[in-house]
Order: structure tokens, then sequence, then C-alpha cells
């Protein structure tokens, strides 16, 4: 009884239900005999048997489904081998003709994805770990062994790795070691045909022997965009979209390649393993795409937290491991970006406390250290230097800065200058694809910290107040700060040059240092700055800014009819006797400046966000308003 009953419940294990049934017998009676329910009796020759020879009836054998299954797919196996075979000889032929490569087969890559071991085999159960549905679920982790390789006989490290020991709920717990995707088959835009293959090897070339030399040479790790393509389709796009944006011929391209970086960002949010090269196309787009680059920012320095790659600095510089190095610079970067998205924001930073940051020099000093990190973790240092003004003067854009803070001012200033002088003298002279540029954009650099630092003596200030006699020397700082960036973009020939190529972030400081100018002309005049020397200067940004070979969605394109319309609020020939002028608003109407009521309202002193706000932004991008410590807060 006890055997009977046992044997229900074998049967019917999960093991044995998700075991495929596969026919016991071979059906031999044809159709009319089974019918009848009557013996049939068919010779070696087959069809028809002695029944329905006699009785001149219909007769065939009826195949089990099975069996109808299994001839279907062998025929159909046969005929997708047919057409492999034909496309392969049909490659070898055009690759001889120097033709364009045809597509690749969508089949080849459906069957091979369909085929055994391809996804999880659901046959082989593994008592180490259970999973639950594969949808929105949460997903266990009981195996035995530790996860993460550390020992379980100490305290816990941190809280969650107790809340995990209970539960091992696996999206508790770090990822651990990235994964390095081996070659796979490639199944991608471009493969199916969204561009071209040559469109594709064309910006490919672009970004690899120019553009990734602005980056410090991280986005791009392979030679050719085949390998790119097998290793990270989402690398993958992610350069061909930043090559796209800096080519006049891709501006099509450029919204296929955008498209497709969103989409895969979307389909691949709540991935739980990911590879190096995922954060590596996280940091491309972050320093370039300003639409994207806040929450790219964000999300790529989570999973780079989960990752460790915050503690890959040490590993490189103990073990010379370089590995680890590239991991310590995919963290860089993005501290580098995080810092960077604060500082144009207006908030706070992901990153606050950064034991890299103390450990720069003996990175620098370790035999796995290139050329290309003196540049890196100079940038890595200047904005340590931000951080520190941010943390000094907050975020409270209504309050006026005190005069106790006349000391920290020149703190900052002498410590902008000290950091010039040494990453001067550290940076190389030269640096393939980009010249002297890196040593000429430390002068940028320092210019902008500058006028980001002295702007804050205009905060808070009430309409009609003028600056603090204290702060006087500040804010001629600021001034020559924002001149001398714009001039020096305009009159230095390598800097004009690298216009199309530096990151987004000098693209929206020198909107800063433009709309600062004129906000100080419109509000002081010349107590100040000339204002015919303004206008000349945003005139003259604005014919360069059009000229320059870039897309149409290049933030350069974006920008020079913005700043056309703020320069016509200067100009010289428009203006009306007696300090009046007409300048259109954002809704197209006219005001006149020399009306106070009119005045003040659009622009009313430095109090939103430093003296910009939407009423100065006309025709700007709405990437380049959107940053607040720019314009004003969202």
């Amino acid at each position: 009884m006890s055997t009977n009953s046992a044997e229900p419940r074998r049967r019917n294990s999960p093991r044995d239900r998700n075991e495929v049934s596969t026919p016991t017998r071979k059906v031999k009676a044809c159709a009319a005999c089974r019918r009848q329910k009557v013996k049939c009796h068919m010779d070696s020759r087959g069809s028809p048997c002695r029944r329905c020879a006699k009785h001149r009836l219909q007769c065939f054998v009826s195949k089990d489904l099975q069996t109808v299954i299994d001839e279907k797919s062998r025929y159909t196996d046969a005929i997708l081998e047919d057409l492999e075979n034909t496309h392969i000889v049909l490659r070898e032929l055009v690759k001889r003709a120097g033709l364009p490569e045809p597509k690749v087969l969508q089949t080849t890559a459906l069957r091979r994805s369909l085929q055994p071991g391809a996804n999880r085999d659901t046959n082989n159960y593994n008592p180490g770990e259970c999973h639950l549905d594969d949808d929105n679920s949460l997903s266990r982790d009981c195996s035995p062994e530790s996860v993460d390789g550390r020992s379980d006989s100490g305290l816990p490290h941190a809280p969650m790795q107790s809340l995990y020991a209970l539960t091992k709920l696996k999206s508790l717990r770090s990822p651990g070691v990235l994964d390095q995707q081996q070659g796979q088959d490639v199944n991608d835009f471009i493969g199916r045909g969204a561009i071209s293959e040559s469109e594709a090897e064309r910006l490919f070339t672009r970004y690899r022997d120019g553009l990734d030399a602005f980056i410090y040479n991280i986005g791009c790790r392979y030679h050719s965009l085949d390998e790119t393509r097998r290793k990270s389709p989402i690398l993958t796009a992610a350069i061909l979209t930043v090559a796209a944006l800096h080519d006049q011929q891709s501006e099509d391209t450029y919204t296929i390649c955008n498209s497709e970086f969103r989409r895969l960002i979307s389909l691949t949010m709540f991935d739980r393993r990911i590879s190096r090269d995922y954060l590596r196309a996280m940091c491309v787009a972050s320093y370039w795409l300003s639409e994207l680059s806040w929450r790219i920012s964000g999300h790529a320095i989570r999973l780079a937290s989960e990752c460790e790659l915050h503690d890959q600095h040490r590993q490189a510089i103990t073990s010379q491991s370089t590995d680890a190095a590239d991991g310590a610079r995919l963290w860089f970067i993005l501290r580098v970006c995080d810092q960077r998205l604060a500082t144009l924001y207006g908030r706070p930073a992901i990153v606050h406390e950064d034991l890299s940051v103390d450990e720069v020099q003996s990175f620098l000093q370790s035999p796995v250290s290139n050329h290309q990190d003196q540049r890196l973790l100079g940038q890595v240092a200047l904005l340590d230097i931000f951080k520190s003004i941010r943390e000094l003067f907050g975020s409270d854009r209504d309050r006026p800065i005190p005069r106790a803070y006349l000391h920290q001012l020149a703190h900052f200033n002498s410590q902008l200058d000290i950091w010039h002088r040494h990453w001067a003298e550290s940076v190389s002279e030269h640096y393939e694809h980009i010249g002297v540029f890196p040593r000429k954009a430390l002068h940028l650099h320092c210019q902008f910290a500058k006028l980001h630092l002295n702007s804050h003596v205009f905060r808070g200030l009430p309409a009609g107040q003028p600056i603090p006699h204290y702060f006087l020397d500040c804010a001629a700082a600021a001034i020559s700060a924002a001149t001398s960036t714009i001039n020096f973009i305009l009159s230095d020939p390598d800097v004009a040059a690298r216009v199309v190529g530096m990151p987004s972030y000098l693209h929206c400081m020198t909107a800063f240092a433009c709309t600062f100018l004129v906000k100080v002309d419109l509000k002081y005049g010349k107590d100040l700055i000339e204002p015919d020397y303004v206008w000349n200067l945003t005139t003259s940004l604005v014919r360069h800014f059009r000229s320059v070979p870039a897309g149409k969605w290049h933030l350069t394109k974006l920008m020079a009819s913005g700043l056309e319309r703020m320069a016509a609020m200067l100009d010289p020939r428009e203006r009306a006797p007696q300090g009046y002028s007409v300048a259109p608003d954002v809704n197209g109407q006219f005001f006149s400046v020399g009306q106070e009521a009119d005045f003040m309202d659009p622009f009313s002193g430095f109090e939103d966000g430093y003296g910009f706000n939407y009423t100065m932004n006309v025709g700007l991008p709405s990437s380049i308003q959107e940053f607040p410590s720019l314009f004003r807060a969202m």
C-alpha cells in the first residue's frame, strides 16, 4: 500500500513534470481499422491493408503528432542549413568583388538561441539555487557557499550583509566581479540594417582615432568595429551615437543611434550582472550626451559601487594589475562626471566620501599608470576643490555670502593657481590625436573654476543694491575669468579647433561665461565692463560656433541661436538714446530695457542661480537650460 501511494507522488515530482514526453510505440494500424477497432493486416509493402483492399476503402496510416513534428523539424533544419551555406558562399563572393557585405541572417541567431543549452536547462535541478518566476518576482540564492568569497566567521562588514544572510535575496548582495563578455554572434541594429556597415565603420574610426582621446582613451578598448560589436552592443551604440553627434554628415544616423542606445539602456536597467564594457558605455554617454548625462551618470556610479570599482585603485597599486587599473580609471571618470554635473546642476554629488582621491599620487607612481592618467587625475584633483567650494557656499541662492567668506575666497583662488601650476608641469606637451590641447585645456578649466568661485559674490544681492566694496576684487576676477575664457577659445587655434570634441561640460561653462557677462552688463553697465566689448565677444563666439564642423544636434549649433539673441540685447546699433533699447523676450514681445519696472522684472539681479533665469535663456537648448547653477533651478 505504501509503495503504491508513493508511486504517484514520484511521478508528479517537479523534475518529472518538466520532462518532455516521447512516443512509446509506433502507430502501425490504418485509420479505417483503428476506427472499427479491428486488427489491421498490413504486409511489408505497406498500404492498402487486406481489409481496405477487400472493401475498396481508402487506406492510410495517421502519424502521431510527435512524429509529424520531428519530421517537419528535420525538414526545416535542412532548409536552414542550406540557407546558411548559401549565405556563406554569397559573403565570400561579395568580399572578393569588393561589394558591401550582405546583412546577417536573422534565422541563424534565432535558431542558435533556441538550441538546447542556449537558455537555462529546466531539466537540470540545482539544489544550490532556488528560483522564483523570472518576471518581477524575487529571486533567492540558497547556495551554502559565501557569495562574495569573504569569510562568514567574523562580524558583518555592512548591515545589508546581515539581511542577505537571513533572506538570501540576490538583489541585496553585490554582484561581485564584473562579467567579461566573450565573443558572441553579432545581432545588433547594424546587422538589422538600421544603419549601413560602412557608415558604422566610418563613425567608429572617427571615434577611435579622434574623440576617444578626449576621454583619456577609456571609451574604446577594441581596435575594430567587429570586435566591439561582438563584445558589447551597448558600447557600440554609445560610441556611434557620440561619433554621429560630432559629424556633419550623420545627423539622421545620430537619431537612429541615440534611439538604439536609449532602448538598450531601458532593457538593461535592472540587470544584475553587467560587463565592464557596459560601464564603459555609461562613461562615454555621461561625458558627451548632455541630455542623458545626469541620469546615466547616477545609474553608472551605483552600478560601479556595487562592483566595488571604487576600491580598484588600491588593488592596482598593490598588485600592479592592469585590469584593476582599467577599473580604477572607469571609477575616476565617473567621479569626474559626477562632480561636474553637481556643479552644473547645483545639486549634491552622488559620491561624497572617496578615499581614491587621497591616493592619486600613489596611483600615478605605480607601474600600471600611463601618460593619460596625468590628465584624468588632474581633473579629479580640480573637482575636489569644486567640491569644497560647493560645501562652503551651499545651494541657497537667495542668501548673500557674508564678508567673513572673503578669506575663503582668497584661499580657493590660491588653490586654483597652485593646481594650474602643478598640473601644467605634469601633463605632457603633446598627445596623439589631440596634440597640445590637453595642456591648454588646463587654462580653460582653471578660468572656469575661478568664474564659478568668484561669481558667488553676486548671489542674493537685492535689486538696486551695488556690489559690496569688499567684494569688488572678486567681482572683477569673475569678469576677467569669463572674458579670458571666451577670448582663449576664439584666439587660440588649438582650442578653437577642439570645440568639436571637448566634453559637454566645457560647452555648458562657455554658456555660463557668456550669460554671466551679458547679465553683468545689463545690470551694472559700464561700471564693470564695456557693453560693446561683451557684444563683440558674444557675436564672435556665435560666428565660430556656426562655422565648426558638427551635426545640428551638437551643443555648439544649439547654443549659437540663443547666444545671438542675448547679444542682440547689447547691440550698439539697436540701442535707443539715453540708455533705452528694445529686445525680444521669450514670447517674442518687446520691452524697454531703460524702463526700471520692465528691467528689474525679467532680469532681477543675481538672485536666481547666480543671475541666470529662463528669461535670459532665449533660444538656448533645453539641455543647457537644465543647469540651474548656470541659470535657474528646475
